[in-house]
């Protein structure tokens, strides 16, 4: 589900920019869900890493007019494809995105009219979708590790499993066509960085899109290549919804 921030500190203001959102997602059935806070505490407590994200952010929040730039500063070094909307009414304030290198996707005036602000909320989010689909259908997404001081690089979809021995502490395994090789790492932090990963056990990583089917009585994962993985009981429902959805 792509995500949608919405960070505003006047709660009917919120409630407005929400229900714009909302109603834009549903229109178009976009896979999206928005999730509001009321101000930068709240923010960081509902803050998730992710590769993608749309933000919309008040500029000034709590007496700061510089709150705004402040969390699209940390935004962008932890969602570097983020698309980032500032809606305020600090006009003076928009040199500061450029200085900063934040690179604002929009840059709403709360000045204009409510039907200015609607449309262009409406036009962003739009716009962000179609990067999205974009990216995720013509980028070539790649997994990249490092052993010693040289960076490799395979293409996502040649990746069909990542797992780890416990013979061999902070070690990954990787295989992939054409490809079996072992890297300094962590499936946790790997889990994080790559969507297309899906976590079966505590060990085990595989490519959503290399999975062939699932024995659910077994608890075995059938991959391609005539791989097969073992599911834990704690994984096994996760496992099961998404090969559902999958077969829609």
């Amino acid at each position: 589900m792509f995500p949608i921030y919405l960070l505003e500190d006047d709660n009917s203001q919120r409630e407005y920019y929400k229900s714009i959102v909302e109603n834009t997602i549903m229109i178009n059935d976009y896979s999206m869900e928005v999730t509001e806070a009321n101000g930068t505490e709240s923010f960081f407590d509902i803050f998730k890493k992710s590769q993608y994200g749309l933000f919309f952010l008040d500029m000034e929040m709590d007496g700061d007019t510089k709150a705004g730039l402040k969390i699209a500063d940390f935004v962008r070094k932890n969602i570097p494809n983020a698309k980032i909307v500032f809606i305020t009414t600090h006009e003076e304030l928009s040199f500061l995105t450029l200085e900063r290198k934040i690179s604002p996707l929009d840059y709403i005036l709360k000045d204009s009219s409510s039907e200015n602000v609607k449309k262009k909320i409406i036009e962003d989010i739009n716009l962000t979708q179609k990067y999205y689909e974009d990216d995720i259908y013509h980028k070539v997404v790649t997994f990249g590790y490092k052993i010693g001081s040289k960076y490799f690089s395979v293409p996502m979809k040649e990746v069909i499993i990542l797992y780890t021995d416990k013979s061999f502490p902070g070690q990954v395994s990787l295989d992939a066509d054409n490809r079996h090789v072992s890297f300094p790492g962590n499936l946790n932090a790997l889990e994080k960085r790559y969507d297309n990963l899906l976590r079966v056990d505590k060990s085990s990583l595989v490519n959503k899109d290399r999975i062939d089917n699932y024995d659910k009585l077994q608890r075995i994962l059938h991959l391609d290549a005539n791989i097969d993985c073992n599911v834990s009981l704690r994984k096994s429902a996760i496992v099961t919804k998404f090969m559902a959805k999958k077969s829609e």
